[in-house]
């Protein structure tokens, strides 16, 4: 057998490398020499992956209690627009996280820590959604971006102070109303984008839909909104 140069053996052994399967790196893949280096920083300078590793390897309840606290707010506020009770939502929000707690290891940094977090609370919601009997139908229309932030304002109950048009409670509260009468992909895709203020790129990503099909359900339920304001005399 011919011996063969260095050069060839370096250059198969690129070519196969090429065709490895790399492993996807986990919360539970860190080295003890990094797992000191993570306990050396402040809370507030942990990334969630780092906080999710020192959870798994090490046990650390403040660590996990750390990411709850950083995240509650805005999967919280997901659920509660999504379900519109508070006690519902609560529910939904305890199994979102003990979820999390169970799944931790499986976590990878290929996705945002929210964006995972969303994804749960989601299926979560879809699942209350189907054992309540819940279900919502309405005609839609598309409408402009600009249509789009104005309505966000509507939704979020901000009245922009160069408006001479005062938004009232009942307004607002009947537009929210409105949301949860949307079909669920356009309600959910709504609130991640006017109530999350998440990027098209995201929410397509948490939802598992294409970018272009989840701009057209906000649009449609946008459109749906503009109509039901325009039927209150409220346009």
């Amino acid at each position: 057998m011919p011996r063969r140069s260095w050069g060839e053996i370096v250059a198969q052994r690129k070519s196969i490398a090429k065709t490895e399967k790399v492993p996807t790196p986990t919360a539970r893949n860190a080295s003890r020499h990094e797992l000191d280096s993570i306990e050396e920083k402040a809370s507030t300078e942990r990334t969630d992956f780092e906080l999710l590793k020192l959870f798994v390897q090490r046990s650390s309840q403040d660590a996990f209690e750390t990411l709850v606290t950083r995240h509650r707010r805005q999967v919280y506020n997901f659920i509660f627009k999504m379900v519109g009770k508070a006690e519902a939502a609560e529910d939904i929000f305890q199994e979102t996280f003990l979820r999390v707690l169970k799944n931790a290891h499986t976590y990878t940094p290929r996705a945002k820590f929210t964006t995972w977090c969303l994804q749960i609370a989601r299926n979560l919601t879809l699942d209350y959604f189907k054992r309540e009997g819940l279900r919502r139908h309405a005609s839609l229309d598309a409408q402009s971006d600009e249509t789009e932030r104005s309505m966000g304002q509507m939704l979020a109950g901000i009245v922009p102070e160069s408006s001479e048009v005062l938004v009232s409670r009942e307004m607002i509260e009947g537009v929210r109303d409105a949301v949860t009468r949307l079909p669920e992909n356009q309600r959910e895709a709504l609130v991640l984008r006017v109530y999350q203020d998440l990027q098209y790129s995201e929410i397509a990503e948490i939802l598992g839909s294409p970018e272009g099909t989840v701009k057209y359900w906000v649009h449609e339920a946008i459109g749906q909104l503009a109509r039901w304001l325009e039927r209150k005399g409220l346009s």
